[in-house]
């Protein structure tokens, strides 16, 4: 293992042959781990991972959150998509709404499409036993486990909003206070919660006896979901859009993510030459600015519910790649693509078989309503909706909301080169195409990418840059460009790159430090 210091970050980078791992937090990795050392495959350590971040990250995702999941076959070539968002509950009428759609509370919460999403693609992909990945979260909700400081600042926060909710203040800010770093967390509710899981699968949860105390608690509280919205869901399986960029193909999620703004950021990168520029130079930061407005301004009207978009999106991205139309930048994102809170895992195997899982419960800390006597804190992606009626994202029952996440995939000639995500909320896009641009189109070193000083936007699009950044770097960006302004390096936009690679027989993970993260690898003798 080694650290790389080049600009504002450290950068965990770990080398392997038989399998990698990058994830928001260490135990999350462990667990991927220790289950490719026992024979599963990336899907199986990847939805471990994905059952334990819901432990130790709740104010990022939890059993009421959504997930996204990229998945790369080497035996096929093929990649695909899954879809593990949850719809508007029936009652989520517009009417409901004349203001603005709900941010807080328990009238934001979307049916949780997490639970189903890893279970489908377990039931597809998976080769090991259902009830050992999902053991390692609930050992550490039941056990217990030491909260960092970024648990800690999360619940500083949003320390506000939790308060409103008995059930939550009990659980997180006990005495009034957050908990602080250090605190030794059990969450009882929760391990239960997963150990009926374990035992039945997604059918408990949408429609057996989980579902049922799901319910009970919701009504006390006055939540939107009924049985009916639970028993309805189901995991929607995509097909995943790509472009090809400096001789590589650059997979994500298609609508109702905002994965295809990635892609159009790196078709106007690459027809602006970007290859030619210093990726630690002004240009290079201006013309992916330009890039994001052009991508931003081109998806207006088609990042909503896959069954409303999805054709009208791969029509926009089709035309783009062959045409390259010059394209006029946005001001300013769309209100519902604002303010949300996220984590990730990224598994390549011994096989080559690969995945990017990102998943979140929106908002850091959701809705900030817990259901009382389950521990799950949920989530508030209604606020991914707006009340426009003109628009095809208007709240309706029934659809899903656009989502920020952006899991993403790189292939070179078929074969799996990254899989990689970031947290970020607005800022996640413009990350992972300057990150690409950096490693495929300049040749970066996959490390120093990830450090390099980064530009983001804020909540309403605006320019910012990290405040580590170099300071005459820095003095001639905002000459040419005033507008942009410094914000510190972990502030949530910037994300959290995180990187699994398989090159020439080596594996190579990446670790992003602007927020927790870690990578591990395994190698048999």
């Amino acid at each position: 293992m080694t650290a790389v210091h080049s600009g504002p970050g450290t950068v965990q980078t770990i080398h392997g042959r038989d399998g990698i791992v990058a994830s928001g937090h260490q135990f999350a990795t462990d667990a991927a781990l220790d289950v490719l050392r026992a024979g599963g495959n990336a899907v199986d350590a990847a939805i471990a991972g994905a059952f334990v971040l819901t432990v130790v990250c709740p104010y990022a995702v939890t059993l009421a959150g959504d997930a996204y999941l990229l998945i790369h076959d080497p035996k096929t070539g093929e990649t695909t998509g899954v879809n593990g968002t949850g719809c508007a509950p029936r009652a989520a009428t517009l009417d409901k709404f004349p203001e603005r759609v709900a941010g807080e509370g328990p009238h934001a919460v979307t049916v949780p499409g997490l639970v189903a999403g890893l279970w489908d693609t377990w039931r597809q992909r998976g080769t090991r036993m259902w009830a050992s990945l999902i053991a390692p979260a609930e050992k550490l909700a039941r056990d217990g486990f030491e909260i960092n400081a970024y648990f800690s600042q999360n619940l500083k926060n949003r320390a506000a909003l939790l308060a409103k909710d008995e059930t939550a203040a009990a659980i997180y800010l006990p005495g009034g206070a957050p908990l602080p770093a250090g605190t030794f967390f059990r969450q009882p509710e929760i391990a239960d919660c997963l150990a009926m899981i374990a035992a039945d699968g997604a059918e408990t949860f949408y429609r057996g006896e989980l579902a049922k105390r799901l319910c009970k608690a919701g009504d006390k509280i006055g939540w939107l979901i009924g049985p009916d919205d639970l028993a309805a869901h189901s995991t929607l399986i995509q097909r995943p859009v790509s472009v090809p960029f400096y001789g590589h193909d650059v997979w994500t999620m298609p609508p109702n993510s905002y994965g295809g703004t990635l892609l159009l950021q790196l078709l106007a990168l690459e027809d602006a030459r970007v290859a030619d520029l210093d990726p630690d130079g002004v240009q290079f930061i201006l013309r992916g600015l330009d890039a994001r407005r052009y991508a931003y301004r081109a998806c207006a009207g088609h990042i909503a519910d896959p069954g409303v978009v999805d054709e009208k999106f791969r029509a926009l991205l089709n035309r783009t790649i062959r045409e390259r139309t010059a394209l006029r930048p946005a001001a300013s994102d769309p209100a519902e693509a604002r303010d949300r809170c996220t984590t990730n895992i990224c598994v390549i195997d011994r096989d080559g078989l690969a995945v990017s899982l990102i998943e979140s419960i929106s908002a850091p800390c959701g809705s900030g309503v817990v259901l009382p006597g389950t521990g799950i804190l949920l989530n508030n992606r209604l606020a991914g909706f707006n009340n426009d009626p003109a628009s095809p994202n208007c709240i309706a029952p029934g659809k899903r909301p656009a989502h920020t996440l952006a899991p993403s995939l790189v292939t070179k000639n078929g074969q799996i080169l990254f899989s990689l995500g970031t947290p970020g909320t607005v800022g996640q896009t413009c990350s992972l195409a300057q990150y690409l641009a950096r490693t495929l189109a300049c040749g970066q070193d996959v490390s120093t990418a990830a450090a390099r000083s980064r530009w983001s936007v804020d909540f309403a699009g605006k320019p910012v840059y990290e405040n580590t950044m170099d300071k005459a770097l820095a003095e001639k960006l905002t000459a040419l460009s005033p507008e942009f302004r410094p914000m510190p390096s972990g502030w949530i936009s910037f994300g959290s790159i995180k990187l699994v690679r398989s090159d020439s027989g080596v594996q190579t993970g990446v670790a992003d430090y602007r927020r927790c993260a870690t990578a591990g690898a395994v190698t048999f003798n």
